[in-house]
């Protein structure tokens, strides 16, 4: 197992760069001049000679691949430059903006396990009755609505018409109940159908009538049995799911004001502060390879019959 681990992780190392260089291409080839960027910044009112000077001072008169070199290297030892915007450590403003994503995530997170679970638990054991179609008409309709349509109707109403919260920064300051919902709403119904159409399935089981035969309760048996046996698929659409958390705050944090490495993303696009959107890029592409690598190990500690190879 041990052996399986390290050649794995082993195997990370070239997807990790083969994602640093696609980064560093794609800030390169985006469209305007990061040297006149810097230079008004500096000037005000640059002129080409100062523009060009600018450009020589940070490097970017020197052969592309001569300056992917020195970024990849000193963005493994953790240096991803300054930001054009405030002139500080890139890293340090995405470390200044991360709390408050990861505080959103980690809501929408846990709101979405406590309303879809139970959701798609009953509609399995109710198939085709009443609380299962209602469920489903429900679930088909968070599908189709879009989150930044809910997260204005949220904020209109709750900021708005009752004035509960702030409509200029929404309730970050608190836990963002609002803005969870709002960026998990088209994922409730994904989850609710997926977890129902698994359960029922695994209710459908020779074993899990042998439970039932020996005295079992349906709640034992949906615990006990039930749920350990659609951990894999579940576990496998959640992954995607918090990965999305991550990628897609930007319009949510937008909408309600939140100060979160979407936000940050989102402003550093518009004034081309490429050392932020660098780093936010890479530290997201990092960490999309780890949380699939811990996945794979997971997998078979949870079914020992999957094998890593």
């Amino acid at each position: 197992m041990g052996k399986v681990i390290a050649k794995r992780f082993v195997f990370m190392i070239p997807v990790v760069l083969a994602v640093t260089f696609i980064i560093f291409m794609l800030s390169f080839a985006s469209a305007g001049d990061a040297a006149r960027v810097l230079a008004e910044k500096k000037y005000e009112h640059p002129s080409p000679e100062q523009v060009e000077e600018v450009r020589h001072e940070e490097g970017l008169d020197q052969p592309m691949l001569v300056q992917y070199g020195k970024w990849l290297n000193q963005a493994l030892h953790g240096d991803f430059g300054k930001s054009y915007s405030t002139r500080k450590p890139a890293l340090e403003e995405l470390k200044k903006y991360f709390p408050q994503t990861f505080k959103l995530a980690v809501t929408s997170f846990l709101l979405l396990l406590i309303v879809s679970v139970p959701l798609g638990i009953l509609s399995a054991i109710y198939e085709n009755r009443f609380p299962d179609k209602i469920i489903r008409i429900l679930s088909s309709l968070s599908v189709s609505m879009p989150s930044f349509w809910i997260g204005l109707m949220l904020l209109y109403i709750f900021g708005v018409k009752f004035k509960i919260i702030s409509v200029i920064g929404g309730d970050a300051g608190g836990i963002p109940i609002l803005a969870a919902f709002a960026m998990d709403i088209s994922f409730l119904g994904i989850m609710t159908r997926l977890i129902r159409t698994n359960m029922i399935q695994v209710l459908k089981q020779d074993y899990i009538r042998a439970s039932r035969a020996k005295g079992l309760s349906s709640v034992n048996v949906i615990l006990r049995h039930g749920l350990k046996n659609i951990l894999i698929p579940v576990m496998t659409r959640l992954v995607s799911i918090v990965i999305g958390f991550f990628c897609g705050s930007a319009v949510i944090e937008s909408i309600f004001s939140i100060q979160g490495i979407g936000n940050l993303a989102l402003k550093s696009v518009i004034s081309k502060d490429t050392p932020v959107l660098q780093c936010f890029i890479f530290i997201l592409a990092v960490g999309i390879v780890v949380l699939n690598f811990l996945v794979d190990i997971a997998y078979s500690v949870i079914d020992r019959r999957i094998q890593l190879k």
